[in-house]
């Protein structure tokens, strides 16, 4: 879905006027690109953001020292709760052209602009992380997720589905009120040799549209921060705006 300049702008101006947006300042979000870390269990991954562009946490502290050859790191920092999380709203775009994009966000995580409407945000200790993609796909949601699992299934060590599921959320700003986000949900573990046993909820969004994907939300974590980050992926879905 398209918005006018005029029109993207009014509704940013709107949301900044109720108090919900301090500064919608994507200029300022070049200044924060930063280099990722390949931290995939295989070349050509990264991280818990799996397939074509995806990139890998930054900064991911080592869960725990092997203390010999096939032994499995231990992480005891307890599971993410949902009640843990806050949120505050992340913005970021190209400010050439106005196209921007706001989301709800764990609150104090990093940010790493990754292309002009892609980032990814991870946790303090290095755990847990959130990449949102906004660049869209002239592809109908299932067809998206089918072909990332086709993708991630066949190049990941130790991959085990967990769910593929389809659902819808009813948007809650102010941009797209009153409409319903249609999503399918690919949900999977796997084996990092450093971090252990990774979990990751990957979700492709179409707005009202069966035959476009208007963005992609994918959380990482461990299998018993699941419950989080299904919390973390839901809160970023249904907040979703795109300007103009």
């Amino acid at each position: 879905m398209m918005l006018t300049r005029a029109t993207g702008v009014s509704a940013v101006l709107a949301v900044v006027m109720a108090g919900v947006l301090t500064t919608v300042a994507v200029a300022r979000s070049d200044s924060e690109r930063g280099s990722s870390a390949v931290a995939g269990p295989k070349a050509g991954q990264a991280g818990d953001a799996k397939g074509p562009g995806a990139q890998g946490e930054t900064g991911a502290q080592k869960p725990g020292t092997p203390t010999g050859r096939g032994t499995k790191p231990r992480d005891t920092v307890p599971a993410l709760k949902v009640a843990q999380v806050k949120y505050d709203h992340q913005t970021w775009g190209d400010p050439k052209t106005e196209v921007g994009i706001v989301i709800w966000a764990p609150k104090g995580w990093k940010k790493v602009k990754l292309s002009t409407l892609e980032v990814k945000l991870t946790s303090p200790n290095g755990r847990w992380n959130l990449r949102v993609d906004g660049t869209g796909k002239d592809q109908p949601i299932k067809t998206a997720s089918d072909d990332k699992y086709a993708l991630t299934s066949s190049s990941t060590e130790d991959f085990k589905l967990v769910s593929r599921e389809t659902g819808t959320t009813r948007a809650t700003n102010q941009v797209f009120a009153g409409m319903v986000f249609r999503h399918r949900t690919l949900t999977y573990t796997y084996t990092d040799p450093v971090r252990g046993r990774r979990l990751v909820v990957d979700r492709f969004v179409s707005l009202d549209d069966a035959t476009h994907t208007l963005f992609e939300v994918t959380a990482g974590g461990r299998p018993q921060d699941a419950a989080a980050l299904a919390a973390i992926t839901a809160k970023a879905t249904e907040d979703f705006i795109r300007l103009p």
